[in-house]
């Protein structure tokens, strides 16, 4: 009818230039359109719209009667704000990806400026997460001194800044306050609550001391505090002050080998060096799991001996020592075990050799204290887990009773809000995998796949009957494996590895392919062709080592962490004369 011109009932007049088209289908997309139609029908059915190019119209238009539309760069900030005007909200939706996908420093502070002036918050929080990510570079330019209050107590209250020195945030306040010194200066003694002073290095501190011989507006306060004072009164650090590191904890079979045995080690990896540095580990166990939260790392359960473990863990990276919390409610390895919220999650496992479980707990890391969530659908173990989404993402594994293993041919989904499970089929079935989260869904890592029906021996336990491979894919969040996101195989067929996300890197450390263990480091970045091997290995005496803790773990810069190694005199605060 659009096309034909049948029918039309309304006439949008934008810039004296008239579009005809149908009320029912415009009121069908739009509030404002629906709105507009119910309550002040205007005579002559004809309606002036204004801040609205014809351009703009026409293709909001074709979009509406066809959902057919090709974004471009230089359109799609108007086709934004017409839709949000009009509360087109698909066509809105729509424009708004497209925006944040092409986002880059040329267009942040344009971008900003569109998504406060049409309240989107998507692509607000995109823009302050780049303006976070290259605060040094932005903070002294013209744009960044012309946003609004808000926007800068956003900014500098964010423990996402890339900046390794707290100065640089106290300088940024200074740069917004003297660009408009007399609106803005009665602004100086809230906005200075949000700089970090105990971060202050004695360099920052003598910086900031011939700063205020000029300025003479601001009192500073000290307190004595020692190093878990001094952090908690800053309120963390930024992301600047922390570089990604691998963690590797050895917790690799060895039933007979008495737990604090000299070759029981820890240690961490330099991706931008590939250096290694040891560390003390924690008792000598085999299949626990680790994670890492809060620049701490974290192991539970595990088995020696063949005694199982429902012990817990802490690494702190400021003291680098390892603390026990509480332990499970019940012993278990081999388990899926994830960070999220401030809370650690043990999901399924075993609790005895190839007793498999299907409970799962949650420890509150304020409050040291297990709970038992939701029962898994099943039990499972040796699944690959990460955190996607606000979901806690189990896939693959091993389910079954004893002495009887089946693959799993899909993951479990948790959501913590209502401590609720969801089942999502999987095309092939695979254990001991690694999972990768990203912004759109899910990398599967390696892993052992299921032998075909012929290949297969009968009555024979998993061991024989699976086969590691070079496998690796893409399932995004309805749990469809797609390839238009293509990652390439690995080198030869690992399970039982150390996967990790480092420095935008997918790392895939040691693992084994059942005839072998190995202590190899491949890395893939997206948009390459192959995997890349890195010239160090891990730093094992056995031939190589798999199933064991690793994590990235973000550790403090050298000048951040000396701070907290000792009592001293600290800068706690600066108020406004």
């Amino acid at each position: 009818m659009y096309q034909g011109a049948l029918l039309y009932d309304t006439t949008l007049i934008v810039n004296l230039e008239p579009f005809r088209c149908h009320r029912t289908l415009l009121a069908a997309l739009s509030p404002y359109f629906r709105e507009l139609f119910t309550s002040t029908w205007p005579n002559g059915r004809e309606i002036e719209l204004t801040n609205v190019d014809p351009s703009t119209m026409e293709t909001i238009l074709q979009y509406i009667y066809t959902e057919d539309i090709v974004l471009t760069t230089q359109e799609a900030p108007d086709i934004f704000a017409g839709a949000s005007q009009l509360q087109i909200v698909p066509l809105q939706d729509l424009s708004c990806r497209f925006l944040i996908e092409n986002l880059s420093m040329e267009n942040c502070f344009v971008m900003h400026s569109l998504a406060r002036a049409h309240k989107s918050q998507p692509l607000y929080r995109a823009t302050i997460k780049l303006l976070a990510l290259n605060f040094e570079e932005v903070f002294d330019q013209q744009p960044f001194l012309q946003l609004d209050l808000g926007t800068i107590i956003h900014l500098i209250s964010s423990n996402d800044l890339m900046v390794a020195s707290e100065l640089k945030v106290y300088q940024a306040v200074r740069h917004w306050v003297s660009f408009q010194p007399s609106k803005r200066s009665p602004h100086l003694g809230m906005l200075m609550r949000y700089v970090r002073f105990p971060l202050f290095t004695t360099a920052d501190q003598v910086e900031l001391q011939r700063d205020l011989e000029r300025w003479e507006d601001l009192q500073l306060k000290w307190k004595h505090l020692n190093g878990k004072e001094r952090l908690r009164i800053a309120g963390g650090l930024r992301k600047g002050m922390l570089n990604p590191h691998i963690l590797c904890v050895d917790t690799q079979m060895r039933e007979y080998q008495e737990a604090g045995n000299e070759e029981d080690y820890m240690a961490c990896y330099d991706p931008q060096t590939e250096k290694w540095e040891k560390f003390p580990g924690p008792d000598s166990l085999t299949h626990s799991c680790c994670a890492a939260g809060d620049n701490k790392i974290y192991i539970s359960g595990g088995a020696c001996r063949n005694s199982y473990s429902r012990a817990l863990y802490e690494f702190d990276s400021f003291t680098c020592r390892w603390a026990q919390l509480p332990s499970m409610d019940i012993p278990r390895c081999v388990h899926g075990f994830l960070f999220y919220k401030d809370s650690l999650f043990a999901v399924g496992g075993w609790w005895k050799f190839q007793r498999f479980l299907n409970s799962a707990e949650r420890f509150d890391i304020d409050r040291r204290r297990w709970t038992r969530i939701a029962q898994l659908p099943f039990a499972l173990s040796h699944p690959a887990s990460c955190v996607f989404r606000k979901k806690l993402y189990f896939l693959g594994g091993a389910t079954g009773i004893v002495l009887n293993w089946m693959f799993h041919r899909g993951f479990l989904v948790y959501k913590p809000d209502s401590d609720t499970w969801i089942q999502v089929p999987l095309p092939a079935s695979f254990l001991a995998a690694g999972a990768i989260a990203v912004d759109k869904g899910i990398y599967v890592i390696g892993g052992f796949y299921e032998k075909k029906p012929r290949d297969s021996i009968v009555g024979a336990m998993i061991p024989e009957n699976c086969h590691a491979a070079h496998r690796c894919f893409f399932v995004d969040e309805a749990g469809k494996v797609t390839y238009s996101r293509c990652i390439p195989k690995l080198p030869q067929g690992l399970g039982n590895a150390g996967v990790v996300h480092c420095n935008n890197r997918i790392y895939v450390l040691g693992g084994e392919d059942l005839t072998q263990r190995y202590k190899t480091i491949y890395f893939w970045e997206a948009g390459e062709f192959r995997w890349r091997r890195c010239a160090t290995e891990i730093p094992v005496r056995q031939e190589g080592i798999s199933r064991f803790g690793c994590a990235t773990w973000m550790r403090p810069q050298p000048h951040i962490h000396e701070l907290f190694q000792r009592a001293s005199h600290v800068l706690t605060e600066a108020l406004g004369k």
